[in-house]
C-alpha cells in the first residue's frame, strides 16, 4: 500500500506542477478576456470601455486576427492615456450556449468586433485595422476625447509625423468643433491650439482649421467655423486620398473605402503601379468628394481580383480594368472601353452619374452538368432560375471554407433527393464568395438559407434547426411538397447528448467562476480549480506517505549462531530422507 501510495505521490507531484505552471502561463500571457454567456452582462458592468470579438475557432480570418488582438490587449494593459482603460475581450460564437450573444448583438459573420462604451449594453461596430499597432491607435482615438488640446510644440510636432490625416483647429474649442470631432473620430486625428509655438511646429494660422495630409499638401477650410455640415463635408472630401493604392493587408487603407455606403467607390485594376494610374487619377478628381477611388495591383493583392470578379481578366492579360461599385444597392459597372486614359475614363463616370450604364455581375461559369439533386445557382443565373424561377427555390448561400456549410453539405443532399421529383419546388446552392448576389437579401454569414416564390418578391429567410426533419417541415408547410414515403436519409443523425468529454473540459478549463466568498465580481479560472484539486490530492498522498514512513518498524529476527544453523540444516535434509 506504501509502494503503491509513494509512486501516485510522485505522478499527483508532477500533475500538480504541469498544471499549476500552465495555469501561471495562462495567466500571465492571455490578455484578452473570455466572455460567455454567463459572465458577459456582468463584465460590460465591470468595464468602462470594452471591444468584444464574436468569434469561431475554425474561422480563418479569426486565427489571423488573434496573435494580433492578444498583442494589443498587452499593449494596451495599464495604458491610461486616452482617459479610461480599454479592455479586449473574446466570445466563441460558433459554441451553442454563446449563440443568443450573437444573435442579440447581430452578428452575421466572423469574427465581428463590437465597441461597448461607458457601460452600455448597445454597441457600436469596430471598423478600424486588424493589426496590433492599428488597433491600439483606433481604439485610443474611441475611448479618448474627440478633440485633443495641444500645448507642447514638440509634441505637435511628433504627432503631425505620424498622422496621416490630422485636422487642427488654431483656436479655443467649440461646440461645433467637437460635434464634428466626435462624428469623423474614427476618420481623422482631431487636435485644437491657442498655443502660438503648437501653431508654428504644425505650420497653421490662427483662427483658421487646417487638414494636413501625408498624401497632399494642406487644406484649408473656407467656410463659416460654426457651419458643422460644412465642415463635415470639406472634411470628409479632403481626407481621403484621390487614387488612393489599396495594397494587402492595409487594413487603413480598405477602412477609407468601404466605410461610406452613400458613395460609390470607382477602382483599377492594373498590373503594376504605373500602367493607367496618372491618367486615373486624373479622372477621378473630377469626382472627387462624390466617389472614392483607388487601385489595386495583381502582383500585390490578387484576392481583390477576385473579391470583384476581375481575376479572369487578370488571368488572360486583360488589364487594366476599371469598374464602379454601387455601394447602397450592391450593383457594379464594368468600363468596357479597351482603351483606358483620361478620355475614356472621364467618359465612363459621367455615364454613370447619368444611369446610362448596364450592371455587372461577378459569376462563375454555369455547370455543363447541372442534373444533380441540388442545382447550382451563379450570378449570372440567379435572376432566371431563382428570383423569376416561376416556382419555389429554397437556396442555400455558402461559403467553401465554412464549417457550419461543410456540416450541412449531406443534410442539403439529402433533402435535395427528397425533393427532386417534386413540381413545387427546387432546391439549390451558390458559392456567394465567387458569385455576385443581390445586396437587398442581406446575406452576411454563412450559412444563408433562403426560400423564394418564384416570382421575383421578397425571399423568407429560414432561421430553424438545421436538421432534415426541421428543413424538410418547413418546405412541406410553406410549398406542400412532400418527402416520399420510405425516404431514408443519407446523412448520419446528429449525435445525441451533451458535448464530448474533452470538449468540457476544455470548456471547464477556460470558463472562469464566481467565487462569492471571496467577493464581488472576483473569478477563479477553471484551470486554477483543476490545478487546486490536484495539489490537494497531492497533499494528500504526501500525508499518506509520512503517515507510512511514521509507523514503527516490524521487530528486527534474532541472530541465528552457526551451531544452530548445522541442527536446522541437518533436520531439514532428514525430513528430506524420510
Amino acid at each position: 500500500t506504501c509502494w503503491f501510495t509513494m509512486h501516485a505521490s510522485k505522478t499527483l507531484t508532477v500533475l500538480a506542477v504541469a498544471l499549476v505552471v500552465l495555469a501561471v502561463a495562462a495567466k500571465g500571457e492571455e490578455k484578452v478576456l473570455t466572455l460567455d454567456v454567463n459572465n458577459f452582462d456582468k463584465a460590460l458592468e465591470d468595464h468602462e470601455f470594452i471591444v468584444v470579438e464574436f468569434y469561431a475557432p475554425w474561422c480563418g480570418h479569426c486565427k489571423n486576427l488573434a496573435p494580433e488582438y492578444e498583442q494589443a490587449a498587452k499593449t494596451l494593459e495599464g495604458d491610461m492615456s486616452a482617459g479610461k482603460a480599454i479592455t479586449l475581450a473574446k466570445v466563441d460564437a460558433s459554441d451553442d450556449p454563446n449563440r443568443p450573444l450573437a444573435e442579440r448583438f447581430g452578428v452575421g459573420g466572423f469574427p465581428t468586433l463590437k465597441i461597448f462604451a461607458d457601460h452600455s449594453k448597445t454597441p457600436t461596430d469596430y471598423e478600424g485595422p486588424r493589426d496590433a499597432a492599428g488597433i491600439v491607435s483606433y481604439l485610443k482615438k474611441r475611448a479618448g476625447p474627440a478633440s485633443r488640446e495641444l500645448s507642447d510644440a514638440g509634441a505637435a510636432k511628433k504627432l503631425k509625423e505620424e498622422e496621416p490625416v490630422l485636422v487642427v483647429l488654431a483656436d479655443k474649442e467649440s461646440a461645433t468643433w467637437t460635434a464634428v470631432a466626435n462624428s469623423l473620430r474614427d476618420s481623422a486625428t482631431w487636435v485644437h491650439t491657442s498655443d502660438k509655438s503648437v501653431m508654428k511646429a504644425l505650420g497653421v494660422k490662427a483662427g483658421a482649421i487646417t487638414m494636413l495630409r501625408s498624401f497632399d499638401v494642406p487644406s484649408v477650410y473656407s467656410g463659416a467655423a460654426t457651419d458643422e455640415a460644412a465642415i463635415m463635408e470639406w472634411a470628409n472630401a479632403e481626407r481621403v486620398e484621390v487614387g488612393l493604392f489599396i495594397m494587402k493587408g492595409d487594413q487603413e487603407a480598405i477602412k477609407v473605402v468601404f466605410e461610406d455606403e452613400s458613395k460609390p467607390n470607382v477602382f483599377l485594376f492594373t498590373d503594376d503601379k504605373k500602367t493607367a494610374v496618372d491618367d486615373f487619377k486624373a479622372a477621378a478628381t473630377g469626382v472627387k468628394g462624390k466617389m472614392i477611388s483607388a487601385y489595386f495591383v495583381s502582383t500585390d493583392f490578387p484576392e481583390a481580383f477576385s473579391h470583384f470578379g476581375m481575376d479572369k481578366f487578370m488571368e488572360n492579360g486583360d488589364l487594366p480594368k476599371v469598374l464602379i461599385e454601387d455601394r447602397a444597392s450592391g450593383d457594379r459597372y464594368l468600363m468596357e472601353d479597351a482603351a483606358v486614359n483620361k478620355k475614356t475614363l472621364s467618359a465612363f463616370l459621367s455615364a454613370y452619374q447619368e444611369g446610362k450604364l448596364e450592371q455587372f455581375l461577378k459569376s462563375e461559369p454555369e455547370p455543363a452538368d447541372n442534373n444533380g439533386p441540388v442545382k447550382v445557382i451563379v450570378g449570372d443565373t440567379f435572376q432566371e432560375q431563382v428570383n423569376n424561377a416561376g416556382k419555389w427555390v429554397f437556396l442555400e448561400a455558402y461559403a467553401p471554407w465554412c464549417g457550419h456549410c461543410k456540416k450541412l453539405t449531406p443534410i442539403w443532399e439529402d433533402v435535395g433527393r427528397a425533393m427532386e421529383g417534386s413540381s413545387k419546388i427546387v432546391i439549390a446552392k451558390c458559392d456567394a464568395t465567387a458569385n455576385d448576389l443581390p445586396k437587398s437579401l442581406g446575406i452576411k454569414g454563412f450559412p444563408t438559407l433562403l426560400l423564394f416564390k418564384g416570382d421575383g418578391s421578397e425571399p423568407e429567410r429560414y432561421q430553424g434547426d438545421r436538421s432534415f426533419d426541421q428543413l424538410t417541415a418547413f418546405i412541406e408547410g410553406k410549398t406542400g411538397a412532400k418527402v416520399p414515403q420510405g425516404f431514408v436519409p443519407l446523412a448520419p443523425p446528429p449525435a445525441k447528448g451533451g458535448p464530448s468529454i474533452d470538449k468540457q473540459i476544455i470548456k471547464f478549463l477556460s470558463t472562469e467562476f464566481q467565487i462569492p466568498v471571496l467577493g464581488d465580481g472576483v473569478t477563479v479560472s477553471g484551470l486554477y480549480i483543476a490545478a487546486i484539486v490536484v495539489f490537494l490530492l497531492f497533499v494528500a498522498s504526501v500525508a499518506l506517505v509520512i503517515a507510512c514512513l511514521a509507523k514503527d518498524p516490524p521487530p528486527p529476527e534474532p541472530k541465528t549462531t552457526k551451531k544452530e544453523a548445522g541442527e536446522k540444516k541437518e533436520a531439514a535434509e532428514t525430513k528430506k530422507e524420510m
